[in-house]
């Protein structure tokens, strides 16, 4: 959840209006989402849109969710809408921002919050748009994408953190004494986390798993149903070259068969696939959320409601589960290994 920036939204209005040349009547802050701000726009006649204000997305991101959209001629990727001018983005008091078509519907996320979840069917249709992504790469050139690494993205942001009870921060308010506290308790299971980590890129390197282009995040809050139950994929500002694990990833669970079955279908070639590099995407999500969540708060944030937000988002990653984690890869290897994916 993001808290709302105090900038004046009647100014990003005016701006929208004559970039877009649309009829742009209101703008109301939409509170889900992690690193952007999120705003509802209606028109005059009634239209919605969803404007996006990041200061992260780089514009080959923006540009490739175009390309599948309109090139590629998948109907599933949400892609940003065009200025009169060409673009995809508008510069705006540091930010840059987009605008998007709105979604009627339910994410994933909403469902879940209610104690609900995608049907059989949505996951199935979840896993045919996945597998339609992968296999538009040879579509695409592989220049204009970033390419995956196994390695940790902003490494050293984590052990800034994990230094930080080691060194004076003045005037910390108490989320940061409660997160300091916590640091210095779990500073060794972090990284042992860590070490395993590495291991897991180190084996999932070795593999030469062919990369394909991926979405890099297709979480529950980024996976939209609309009223007539069409799936939408949100937020492709991770899109690059990747294994194709790095999305099936968001998906291993108990009922991790059903997507895998579609998926393998809809792939319409061999597909293999390496417990280690799920493994290494399982401890890969936990470390970020421990640098992510902890970065914000020490340095961060301003605001009391964020980082009491932040706060309880990090309880359900530090100390980190290695338990959880290592029996989720065993059970990985079974499923792949019952579905006929596992490399022999």
């Amino acid at each position: 959840m993001k808290v709302d920036n105090a900038f004046d939204k009647s100014e990003l209005l005016h701006h929208l209006k004559a970039a877009y040349a649309l009829p742009l009547q209101s703008i109301t802050f939409f509170p889900e989402g992690e690193d952007s701000y999120g705003y509802i726009v209606v028109s005059e006649t009634g239209e919605k849109y969803f404007a996006k204000a990041s200061t992260s997305v780089p514009d080959a991101c923006l540009q490739l969710a175009s390309l599948l959209r309109h090139r590629c001629n998948i109907s599933g990727v949400v892609a940003p809408l065009e200025t009169s001018d060409g673009i995809l983005s508008i510069p705006w008091h540091g930010f840059r921002v987009s605008l998007f078509p709105f979604i009627e519907g339910e994410s994933r996320w909403d469902l879940w919050k209610v104690g609900k979840d995608f049907t059989d069917a949505a996951l199935s249709q979840t896993a045919a748009l996945l597998a339609t992504l992968h296999r538009s790469t040879d579509a695409i050139d592989p220049s204009c994408l970033p390419v995956a690494t196994y390695d940790l993205p902003l490494r050293n942001e984590l052990y800034t953190a994990l230094e930080a009870p080691t060194q004076k921060i003045p005037s910390q308010n108490q989320y940061q004494k409660q997160l300091l506290a916590a640091l210095a308790e779990h500073r060794s299971a972090v990284l042992e986390t860590l070490d395993r980590y590495d291991t897991l890129g180190h084996s999932a390197a070795t593999q030469q798993t062919p990369f394909v282009v991926t979405h890099g995040d297709p979480t529950p809050g980024n996976l939209i149903l609309d009223t007539e139950n069409r799936l939408h994929l949100i937020d492709w500002d991770g899109v690059c070259l990747g294994p194709p694990e790095k999305d099936l990833v968001s998906f291993t669970g108990e009922r991790f068969e059903v997507v895998l079955e579609r998926y393998i279908r809809e792939r319409h070639t061999e597909v293999s696939l390496h417990a280690d590099i799920f493994g290494f995407y399982i401890y890969e999500w936990t470390l970020n959320e421990i640098r992510d969540y902890s970065t914000k708060i020490l340095f961060k944030n301003k605001d009391t409601q964020q980082n009491e937000y932040d706060w309880e988002s990090l309880q359900d990653y530090l100390p980190p589960d290695r338990k959880s984690m290592e029996d989720g890869i065993v059970a990985i290897r079974d499923t792949l290994d019952t579905c006929g994916v596992l490399p022999q």
